[in-house]
């Protein structure tokens, strides 16, 4: 009798010689969830991902002297969470006319859960690693400390992808220390 067992999208029946190896193509490919504030493309590792959940719905309630770009938080099946716009953050203009297709990405970083404002998600882009190039300098208005927010970046069809540092992004002084320190 055969038996097979699926582990993150991938089945593997265990009568295959190949029986629980990744093929060496899928280990040489970085797996990010794409998505897009304004007109940017950006990414993040598929692994750090929670959930995916409309913004919409969620009540966000301000929290006193935060960053600009914490909305506040939200409480999500009993815990409460901190939501960063990355529009905000990156200084992105807020469409109106997007926001009905908000999406948070509900993220894990440093043993804290936090959500990330987006204007909307592509889903899952598959890139080879060779393919993933040091982040550059920028020079596009963000923060000066801005290119350690990202890890790399790296092209995906005809799209530019940056992908983001997640320990950086929350680790900016200006941003999430203010809000966990109270």
């Amino acid at each position: 009798m055969s038996q097979r067992f699926s582990e993150a999208g991938r089945t593997w029946d265990h009568t295959s010689p190949h029986w629980g190896e990744e093929d060496e193509e899928d280990r040489d490919v970085l797996k990010i969830a794409g998505f897009c504030v304004g007109d940017g493309v950006y990414g993040v590792d598929m692994m750090r991902i929670k959930e995916v959940i409309q913004a919409k719905p969620h009540t966000v309630h301000p929290i006193p002297r935060a960053p600009d770009s914490i909305d506040g938080v939200i409480e999500l099946r009993g815990v409460i969470l901190p939501i960063m716009d990355l529009r905000k953050r990156f200084g992105v203009e807020i469409d109106p006319l997007l926001e009905r297709l908000n999406k948070l990405i509900i993220v894990a970083v440093y043993g804290r859960i936090l959500g990330l404002r987006v204007d909307r998600v592509l889903g899952e882009l598959r890139v080879p690693q060779s393919a993933v190039n040091p982040a550059p300098a920028l020079a596009t208005g963000l923060p000066s400390d801005a290119s350690v927010e990202f890890s790399g970046v790296c092209k995906s069809g005809e799209r530019i992808v940056f992908l983001l540092d997640l320990e950086s992004l929350a680790r900016a002084p200006s941003e999430m220390s203010e809000v966990s320190d109270g």
